[in-house]
Order: C-alpha cells, then structure tokens, then sequence
C-alpha cells in the first residue's frame, strides 16, 4: 500500500469515528482544530502528526489503533507487542590494530 493511500483509508476511519459520535466537521472544529485542517485530515490530504491524531482519538472517543488500523495494511505477524526484543550492544565497534612496523 503506498503512502497516499494509507492517507485516504485513515481519514476514512477518522470520518467514521466522527459519524459514530453522532459529529459534524465543526463540531470536532469548535474542540480546537482548525475546520480546514480537519477537512484536509478526513480527505487524506494532510499528513497529521502523532500528537494530532492523539488529540483526536481523545475528542473522538477512541484510539490512535483504531484511527490507524486500516485495510489493506500489512499486518504484523505475530503482532509486534507479542515478540521478544533485546537492545542492541551500545558503542562503537573496537577497531583492529596494525601490528608495529619495524
């Protein structure tokens, strides 16, 4: 799935969330959210950063999971929550030593 795409699917879910809280543009507007950010954001026009779609899961009632969760999206098999991770090894690896040249 390519980026614009992506966008589009999660304005979709946006407009949906807004649709199931009973909600108009204005009304998530009047939260404030500037109304033709907000219009360009359920287009899939805008790219609205992290603390954007924060804020409107919270004014939405839901979640940034279900804001971001959609169709056609490669899903992480198993999910990312359910694999174990170790920290990589800190520090610059140690660089080989010439030998003397006498």
């Amino acid at each position: 799935m390519d980026f614009a795409t992506f966008s589009k699917r999660l304005g979709a879910n946006i407009r949906k969330a807004r649709w199931l809280k009973g909600w108009t543009q204005g009304d998530v507007a009047a939260q404030g959210i500037s109304y033709r950010y907000y219009q360009e954001v359920e287009r899939g026009q805008r790219n609205p950063s992290l603390r954007m779609l924060f804020e409107l899961a919270e004014i939405l009632d839901v979640t940034v999971a279900d804001l971001t969760n959609v169709t056609g999206a490669r899903p992480a098999d198993p999910p990312l929550t359910a694999r174990k991770a170790t920290a990589p090894k800190r520090g610059k690896p140690r660089k080989k030593r010439r030998a003397n040249k006498r």
